[in-house]
């Protein structure tokens, strides 16, 4: 039997040619896998550190809100309620009330004096 050495010489070089790609592709692979891991990691730092930024900014804005709710509320404990309203507008018509008492005396008071002056004059050229 003749053993052709050329032939497998042919398939052994053609193996270790698949063998070379196929290392070359995992390599490639592998290491792209690598890139994208570093990637990942540093997008997932990025997001840490933007989610804490925005954690910071949501606690300021929470406290602030806070603070003007506690000046409103202050503001609030100060302003009349509806009974004191009300004590204000039974005072204010009792108040008119009393104008109004005042305003038609002053008038009879005037009408008074002007009668007594209208006589007087005529007691002194009569």
């Amino acid at each position: 039997m003749n053993v052709d050495f050329v032939a497998i010489r042919w398939w052994i070089d053609f193996a270790m040619l698949l063998l070379l790609v196929a290392t070359m592709g995992f390599t490639f692979w592998d290491r792209r896998n690598k890139v994208t891991q570093e990637a990942v990691s540093k997008l997932r730092s990025d997001l840490y550190q933007e989610i804490a930024g925005m954690k910071t900014d949501i606690e300021s804005r929470r406290r602030r809100i806070d603070d003007h709710f506690g000046e409103i509320r202050t503001r609030l404990s100060d302003t009349p309620t509806r009974l004191d309203l009300s004590r204000l507008y039974e005072a204010i018509g009792d108040v008119s009330q009393v104008a109004n008492q005042l305003r038609g005396t002053v008038e009879s008071l005037q009408g008074t004096i002007s009668l007594i002056n209208q006589h007087l004059l005529e007691q002194k050229h009569g």
